[in-house]
């Protein structure tokens, strides 16, 4: 059974930002994915430490990470962000993003 994927209001504004073809290559190549098996573990697809941003971390393109959330019971993965990185720095929308790190416990 394939998965529904969700796209946060603000991951499609993630994605405009890198332009029309980047952005719907990159959509296209997430749902490819996360539709298939949102919850395997490749080189390109993993879990993050816990934290109040996403579950999981899916890497496209060498540069671009797609943040997203699985509900396991629903079968639904739900994209929560999208930035490129930048050295080992995470931009989202020009601006280094930083919350998705385990040192940013929830306030």
């Amino acid at each position: 059974m394939a998965w529904t994927v969700q796209v946060k209001e603000a991951a499609l504004q993630h994605l405009r930002a890198f332009g029309k073809k980047t952005g719907r290559q990159l959509l296209e190549a997430a749902l490819e994915h996360l539709e298939r098996d949102p919850l395997a573990e490749t080189k390109n697809l993993k879990t993050l430490h816990p934290n109040p941003v996403a579950q999981r971390e899916l890497r496209l393109f060498g540069k671009y990470r797609v943040l997203f959330s699985v509900d396991e019971e629903e079968q639904t993965a739900t994209i929560i962000l999208v930035g490129e990185k930048v050295g080992n720095r995470l931009r989202v929308l020009g601006q280094e993003f930083s919350a998705h790190h385990e040192s940013h416990p929830l306030e």
